[in-house]
């Protein structure tokens, strides 16, 4: 087909090509600027049909749909649910050996693809170099466009230089596309990007199915017991999201003896065992995942009953976007964070080891130029050791060297065993966004925004993000937030209880003096007396570590009897 696309063309693709009855929302007007070559910034929640965007029009139009996407796994799904469309796409990236990629960048010259998927690491690969101008590029989508911001929650360096990499291509038309976007992050997108003249539409969270709420919690020991609740409560599939791997851990073995088995997904699992966990919670029907935010880019499972966040996120734009993914299919859908003020500092020393300064970053370089020949025997942890770092999630180390790898100063990698400096580094080459002060604050005034938003909200869960996001506020109170409705009464009109979790266990213990204990795996103690009785009993218990006394509330705090 030509370029000349009219509205019954589209709607008969739509059909055909896609199986869809209808557009919705913005698509029609998106997709028709798109189609008559005009760049387009859309921000629409996740879920509500972006892709559809710019593969309708990969379709019927000539050319070839470069789509840049920030996640393998993401790829791998996205390319296998077209193909059962009909849809010829492929993707290239690390996964595949040199082979696999050349073959499919032949097929992509040849003119056999519509759509050909890659990560932006892909523009400084040499075999993408070596077939670029072949690819008869007609039009770029770049997925996660907040990405190409120094202002976005998940900025990445390789992005931000998709601009330079637009230009290298010819500039083609192009449509960037994101769930979250202050008006900040818009403008940063359409500059970096050169994108001419755009389409701009902006949607907000306008899904009466997602009840929004936010739960204060005054001790840590509180979440399991009210995270236990919710999941009996909500039968069907459902996300638990943690900052921390050592704290899904220890969740997934308190909702275990409560009754409730889970799957757990995080960093430190490999690459199998992450697809094999994400695989079978897309087949199930009421699996719970426990996962940190690695968790649900490349999840596209329609019937997602329950998002819960244990832990404050770092911004409301990685909330939204994490509780976009439950409720797909329009049914009801219970999105809750709980708010322990504590959490808040395992958010703020992300935001310092997200934001390494100019020096730090000068640092890494003169490490690793000072090792010179030794740098091959050397790995992250030698690194990190020579800079004193002490915190694994300290991810300062990591963004530099991605930083020196994108500017072109290194090739390789710790991991692949063949990192090496291939020039000088001059400083003034740095970003003005690598230790920038203001970027820095800014993130830390985006969790302000978050912490705001979780304890101190008076006022419409939607009215609050909308204000946040530059979008229009809702008219009414929307009757889907813990401010405009009783909590309980929605909970308990849309959803039916999970009939598989074991009920709640009921606490039948009766303590006495002399008692041995245990408290949080950490304390060995004696109970040395015990004040009131039934359910507002006390243990006074003198450690054997320190002999120091603790009054223990057995409801808020783990402790189990042992025998010594």
């Amino acid at each position: 087909m030509t370029s000349k696309v009219d509205g019954a063309a589209l709607e008969r693709a739509l059909g055909e090509r896609f199986g869809l009855r209808e557009f919705r929302g913005p698509q029609r007007e998106v997709i028709e600027a798109f189609v008559g070559g005009r760049d387009v910034l859309l921000t629409m929640p996740t879920g509500a049909g972006k892709s559809l965007c710019y593969q309708l029009p990969a379709v019927v139009l000539d050319g070839l749909t470069l789509v840049i996407s920030p996640l393998i796994a993401l790829m791998q799904d996205q390319v296998d649910a077209l193909r059962k469309k009909g849809v010829r796409a492929a993707f290239v990236n690390s996964s595949l050996d040199s082979g696999q990629r050349r073959a499919r960048l032949e097929a992509a010259a040849r003119g056999e693809l519509e759509l050909l998927y890659v990560t932006p690491e892909r523009f400084r690969a040499a075999d993408f170099i070596e077939f670029a101008p072949k690819l008869s590029i007609s039009r770029m989508a770049v997925d996660e466009a907040h990405c190409v911001s120094q202002w976005g929650h998940d900025f990445r360096p390789d992005y931000s230089r998709l601009g330079e990499y637009r230009a290298r291509i010819g500039s083609p038309t192009t449509i960037a596309l994101t769930a979250t976007a202050t008006p900040k992050v818009a403008a940063d997108i359409v500059a970096s990007l050169a994108l001419r003249d755009p389409l701009v539409v902006r949607t907000g969270i306008e899904r009466p199915e997602l009840f929004l709420a936010a739960t204060r919690v005054d001790l840590a020991e509180e979440k399991v017991p009210l995270l236990a609740e919710r999941v009996r409560a909500i039968d069907g599939p459902g996300i638990v999201y943690s900052s921390l791997i050592r704290d899904l851990e220890a969740l997934h073995l308190e909702l275990k003896r409560s009754g409730i088995d889970t799957l757990v997904y995080h960093g430190k699992l490999s690459p199998q065992e992450r697809r094999s966990m994400q695989e079978r919670f897309m087949r199930s029907e009421r699996d719970v995942v426990l996962a940190t935010n690695a968790f649900g880019m490349g999840v596209d499972k329609e019937d997602i009953r329950f998002v819960l966040h244990a832990q404050v996120p770092r911004t409301l734009e990685a909330w939204t976007q994490e509780v976009g993914r439950a409720g797909r299919d329009g049914k009801a859908a219970w999105c809750e964070l709980l708010y322990f003020e504590e959490d808040l500092a395992i958010q703020q020393g992300f935001v310092e080891w997200a934001n390494p300064s100019r020096e730090y970053m000068l640092g890494v370089y003169e490490t690793l130029r000072g090792w010179g020949e030794r740098l091959a025997t050397k790995d992250l942890d030698d690194l990190r050791d020579e800079l004193l770092i002490k915190n694994r999630s300290d991810n300062r180390v990591s963004i530099c060297l991605k930083w020196l790898e994108v500017l072109g100063v290194t090739e390789g990698s710790f991991e692949t065993n063949d990192l090496r400096l291939v020039r000088e580094l001059d400083p003034a080459e740095l970003p003005e966004s690598v230790g920038s002060p203001d970027k820095r604050r800014a993130d830390l005034e985006g969790l302000l925004a978050m912490a705001r938003f979780a304890g101190l909200a008076e006022e419409c869960r939607r009215a609050t993000i909308s204000r946040h996001f530059g979008l229009p506020e809702p008219a009414a109170p929307c009757g889907a937030c813990d401010i405009c409705k009783d909590a309980a009464t929605w909970r308990s009109t849309h959803f039916t209880a999970r009939a598989s979790a074991a009920p709640a266990p009921e606490r039948t213990e009766r303590w006495q003096r002399g008692d041995w204990v245990r408290i949080d795996r950490r304390h060995l103690g004696q109970v040395v007396r015990v004040e009131g009785e039934g359910n507002r009993v006390r243990l006074v218990v003198q450690s054997t570590t320190d002999l120091q006394l603790r009054t223990i509330d057995p409801r808020r705090q783990r402790i189990e009897r042992v025998d010594v």
